[in-house]
C-alpha cells in the first residue's frame, strides 16, 4: 500500500526540516513548502522531498502547495499577522479536502493570555479543530532545547554565562525539535488515532535552569552558571540576532510565565 504524501511547511526551519527528514527515513512521500528556493531546499530535494515554493500568506498559492497532499504540518511563521496564515491554510484545507493537519502551537496558548502570539495560538488551534471533516492534532511544546538555551551556547563557551531572564530555579524540560518532530510524524502516520488529541512533547528530565547551565558546563568544559539578566538588556542581544520586533513583544510574559512554573512537565490532554 503506497504512503499518501504530506506536506510540510517551514520545510527548511527547525521543526519542519526535522519532519521532513524523519518522514522521509520511514518511507512517506514528502512535498517541502518553502519561501524561496535555496541551498537549504535543494538539499531537501536531493533527499527525496519534492520541493513548492509557497507563501504561506496566500490562499492560492497554498491551495495549489495542498493539491494531491492528503495531510500536513502546519508550522505557523512567527508574524503579527500569523492569524492570516492560518486562515489562508484553513481555506485551502477545505478546498482540497484535506484528509488531516498536525499543527505546532505552544503550551501557554488561550484565549487570554497577555501575548499576542499566544492568543493568536489559540485562535489557530479553535480554528483548525472545527473544520469539518479534517482530522485535527495539535503539538503544543514550551521553550524548546534549541531556542532560547542552546542559543546561549557562545555566552557558555566564552564567558561561563548562561543569561537568561528568568529564576534560577525556574524549571522546565525543555524538548529538542528532532523530539518535536517524533510526535508530529506520530500523528501524521495515524489521523484517526491522534485526531483531536494534543500533545506537549518534553526532554526527559525537570530540570532548573540552573541544573540546564550545569549540563551545557559540562559539554563547553568549564563552569557555567546562570546569570538572570534584566530583559531590556535580553532585548538587546536578541535584536542584534535579528529576533523580530513581534516575537520580542511576547518574551516579557512567556519569561514571567517560566517563572511560576508554566513550562513544568505536563499531560497530554
Amino acid at each position: 500500500m503506497t504512503n499518501p504524501k504530506i506536506l510540510v511547511t517551514g520545510a527548511t526551519g527547525r521543526t519542519g526540516g526535522a519532519v521532513v527528514a524523519q518522514l522521509l527515513a520511514k518511507g512517506w512521500p514528502v512535498r517541502a513548502a518553502v519561501r524561496v528556493r535555496n541551498t537549504r531546499s535543494d538539499l531537501l530535494q536531493d533527499r527525496g522531498a519534492e520541493v513548492v515554493v509557497a507563501d504561506i500568506f496566500d490562499p492560492g498559492q497554498l491551495t495549489g502547495a495542498m493539491r494531491g497532499v492528503q495531510r500536513a504540518y502546519y508550522c505557523p511563521p512567527y508574524h503579527p499577522l500569523v492569524i492570516q496564515s492560518a486562515m489562508a491554510f484553513a481555506d485551502a484545507a477545505r478546498e482540497t479536502g484535506l484528509e488531516q493537519i498536525v499543527g505546532l502551537s505552544q503550551w501557554l496558548a488561550g484565549p487570554n493570555h497577555p501575548a499576542l502570539m499566544s492568543r493568536q495560538h489559540w485562535l489557530i488551534d479553535r480554528t483548525f479543530s472545527e473544520l469539518p471533516g479534517i482530522a485535527h492534532t495539535v503539538v503544543n511544546p514550551g521553550f524548546f532545547a534549541d531556542s532560547p538555551y542552546l542559543e546561549m551556547m557562545p555566552f557558555a563557551a566564552h564567558f561561563g554565562l548562561l543569561p537568561l531572564p528568568m529564576a534560577s530555579e525556574s524549571l522546565n524540560a525543555p524538548p529538542s525539535v528532532d523530539d518535536i518532530a517524533r510526535v508530529a510524524v506520530a500523528a501524521l502516520s495515524d489521523p484517526a488515532r491522534h485526531s483531536g488529541k494534543s500533545y506537549r512533547p518534553t526532554g526527559p528530565e525537570l530540570l532548573t535552569v540552573s541544573e540546564i547551565a550545569g549540563v551545557i558546563g559540562r559539554v563547553v568544559g568549564h563552569n557555567v552558571r546562570h546569570l538572570k539578566s534584566p530583559l531590556w538588556m535580553f532585548y538587546k542581544g536578541a535584536k542584534a540576532l535579528g529576533a523580530e520586533p513581534f516575537m520580542l513583544s511576547g518574551l516579557r510574559h512567556w519569561f514571567e510565565d517560566n517563572d511560576q512554573g508554566a513550562f513544568a512537565v505536563g499531560a497530554p490532554n
